[in-house]
């Protein structure tokens, strides 16, 4: 019984240490093209109707329209920037695996923190990119530790 669940484990590991790279480049990438958020269509702008009485429309504008891309791209810059280092992290752990292994926490944990912080606003489109670089810090261990 014991060998069995020794074994789940070491499957999940293996797993977990085979997805480990994708995931960090893929979570490296998605916070690397953050900023193009201020590009996208994912504000809405109220219409006021000419006449009392009448419907507002209202329209998806993006964030560079809508006259807010201001408030947000130091935000997304500084997700991007974090995305830089996670995908620097996924280079240099080949060289420097303890080194790599910081700052892809580092860029992680950055993340998932503004993501948080920002959660009702622009935060849950970076939580994929903070779960997978997290998923990539825990899978880039060394084989002993």
């Amino acid at each position: 019984m014991a060998a069995t669940q020794e074994e789940g484990l070491g499957f999940k590991v293996n797993v977990i240490r085979r997805i480990a790279l994708p995931c960090g480049i893929v979570g490296g990438i998605w916070g690397l093209l953050a900023p193009i958020l201020v590009l996208l269509p994912i504000t809405v702008r109220g219409v006021t109707p000419p006449f009392t009485g009448e419907q507002g429309e209202s329209e998806m504008v993006s964030m560079v329209e809508a006259g807010v891309a201001g408030d947000a791209l130091p935000i997304l810059s500084f997700i991007a920037l974090m995305g830089l280092l996670g995908l620097l992290a996924i280079v240099l752990h080949k060289r420097s695996p303890y080194l790599g292994r910081i700052f892809i926490w580092i860029s992680a944990l950055a993340i998932l923190g503004v993501s948080l912080v920002s959660i009702f606003s622009l935060g849950l489109f970076f939580l994929p990119a903070s779960i997978s670089l997290i998923v990539s810090a825990i899978g880039l261990r060394e084989p002993g530790g």
